[in-house]
């Protein structure tokens, strides 16, 4: 029989130009029929024969055409796929243009009984004559008659991507859409989370808020919840790998990550897994569609903080003393920008160096008690060329007073915003508000962002904090009966109070549990689907949370201010 091929072969020889049609693109075919019907679709009228040969009279290849054919049934009837294929290979590179759709039915009979893994072999060949695209469609339809989701999966996405205009692309995508339903657990989630190195406190936190989650959901479905866990070691790399595993885990979708995420957020993009990541990163949605963040940012805890001074309460000016830094300018100009679009005055805002611990300065400029003293007045002398001007301006002062017994009067101040904006930690608020105070700024709100939210605040700003108007994306010690359910719960199980961190993984994991047990939704392209329409709230520890179009989180923030040395949430 290697005599006989090898001889066929060399007969077939001065046969191999044909093979270019093969080569250049995609097999047109019609839409799959049953058997009868494709055949009698592929016939070619006897009038155009002679015009696709280029005359009436038969080719000398064709009795080469079907005896090679009949030696590949051989073949193929002892399961020995691999010389089977190899046969048809050259019958096809022999065969004319009027030979090869009666030959292409009779392949495609035989890639219908064929194991995906042989086709698979097969297509390892190099510069195999057979159309890849066919020699792909049926591997995929093989890999999943044999319960081979994945390999199933890639070579179908192979044959779409290679001919997405085939005539066979809408079973293959009917057929993908079909694999991905079957293989949708709505019961089980990823988690990507730093469980060791530096950042491991943070990816402990978050699971247990999650645990809570499970235990929630369990109670209300009556059913039971699975949790595939994945430490990253808040490695970028590591992270899109698990995003990989996962996906070969069918899970329904995946929370996090915390870190390390735009590796992990492009593979879940590519795998098409739906991906929450707890980010403030307002970039991270928009890489995709299948990408969403649930986190507080900067711009909802301005929004939040102007509604409530500009609007509700009607304040009409407002201050800004801020860090002269990145966290300090970035809060400035977002609030700016709220106030303006509320049309309330900014009328001063004063940086200050976050390494210092004397604000006066800044503080006095606020207020216009800040005089600075004109160069005609500043020493000219060599002795005293390196005065400051703080310095000049005390002997100003000491020069011109009318005697060693007289007192010097400070004039009044006059305070002309009715709320100062601080976007700094607690450690510094606890230097900064004794001497806002010793400069006589009393009586407006004191206004600061979710690091204000520190129990140092309580113990060591001295009564200071009056009058404060604070947001946060938590406050356990709210009335919202989602975050009193789950700050209990949490208690029970851990025995201490949870902060965002553990509410914020809670919530993300809840939003893609609830939504996947939706009755409608039957895969992931559903549940992305479903998370993205911008309609749906959802209520949770960390108040109401609905996703716009983009897969950002819009969220409705707390409020808290101080009374008898406690944080209280303001009702509004």
């Amino acid at each position: 029989m290697k005599i006989m091929y090898e001889k066929f072969v060399i007969l077939t020889a001065f046969t191999c130009f044909c093979a270019v049609l093969a080569l250049s693109g995609c097999v047109t075919r019609s839409v799959r029929l049953p058997v009868e019907k494709r055949t009698a679709a592929l016939k070619v009228p006897a009038e155009k024969q002679g015009q696709m040969s280029g005359s009436g009279t038969a080719h000398p290849e064709q009795p080469l055409v079907k005896i090679l054919s009949r030696e590949a049934g051989k073949f193929f009837k002892q399961k020995n796929y691999q010389d089977a294929l190899l046969i048809y290979n050259q019958a096809f590179a022999a065969a004319t243009r009027k030979d090869r759709p009666g030959l292409v039915e009779e392949i495609e009979s035989v890639l219908s009984q064929t194991p995906g893994a042989e086709i698979e072999k097969f297509l390892a060949i190099k510069n195999i004559q057979l159309p890849r695209s066919l020699l792909l469609y049926w591997a995929g339809l093989n890999y999943a008659a044999e319960n081979h989701r994945k390999k199933a999966e890639q070579a179908l996405e192979k044959f779409l991507m290679l001919c997405p205009s085939h005539p066979y692309s809408s079973d293959a995508r009917d057929l993908l859409d079909v694999i991905k339903q079957s293989f949708f657990k709505r019961d089980t989630i990823g988690c990507l989370l730093p469980l060791t190195g530096k950042y491991a406190s943070f990816g402990r936190r978050a699971l247990a808020g999650i645990q809570v989650a499970i235990q929630e959901l369990s109670e209300k479905y009556s059913g039971k919840f699975n949790l595939i866990i994945k430490d990253t070691h808040a490695d970028p790399i590591v992270a899109a790998e698990e995003v990989r595993q996962l996906k070969n885990d069918n899970v329904a979708g995946i929370v996090g990550p915390l870190l390390a995420l735009d590796l992990a957020g492009a593979q879940a993009q590519k795998l098409q897994i739906p991906m929450i990541a707890m980010t403030q990163k307002s970039d991270f949605p928009l890489r995709g569609d299948y990408l969403f963040s649930n986190f507080i940012t900067p711009q909802m805890q301005v929004e939040t903080l102007g509604a409530y001074l500009f609007s509700t309460l009607g304040l009409t000016k407002a201050a800004i003393l801020y860090p002269d830094e990145k966290y300090g300018r970035k809060y400035m100009n977002l609030f700016w920008d709220v106030a303006d679009r509320y049309g309330a005055e900014i009328t001063g805002a004063e940086a200050y160096d976050g390494h210092k611990t004397d604000f006066t300065l800044p503080i006095q400029k606020l207020t216009g008690q800040f005089y600075p003293v004109p160069d005609c007045l500043i020493p000219e002398n060599t002795e005293q060329a390196d005065i400051t001007g703080d310095q000049a301006q005390d002997m100003v002062e000491r020069e011109t007073q009318p005697g060693p017994r007289a007192k010097k009067q400070p004039p009044k101040v006059k305070i002309d915003f009715q709320a100062l904006f601080i976007p700094d930690s607690a450690s510094a608020l606890n230097m900064i508000l004794p001497q806002l105070a010793y400069n006589d700024i009393r009586g407006v709100y004191l206004v600061g962002t979710n690091l204000w939210h520190n129990k140092s605040l309580l113990k060591n700003s001295g009564g200071y904090h009056n009058r404060a108007v604070i947001t946060d994306g938590f406050f356990a010690e709210g009335t919202n009966p989602a975050t009193i359910r789950f700050a209990a719960k949490f208690r029970n199980l851990f025995h201490r109070n949870p902060g965002f961190i553990e509410a914020i993984a809670h919530d993300s994991a809840s939003i893609l549990f609830i939504t996947a047990m939706d009755e409608g939704i039957d895969s992931c392209t559903a549940l992305k689907n479903t998370l993205q329409q911008g309609n749906r709230i959802f209520e949770g520890a960390t108040g109401n949370t609905i996703f716009d179009h983009q897969g950002r989180a819009e969220k409705s923030l707390f409020l808290m201010t101080v009374k008898k040395g406690r944080f209280t949430e303001i009702t509004r």
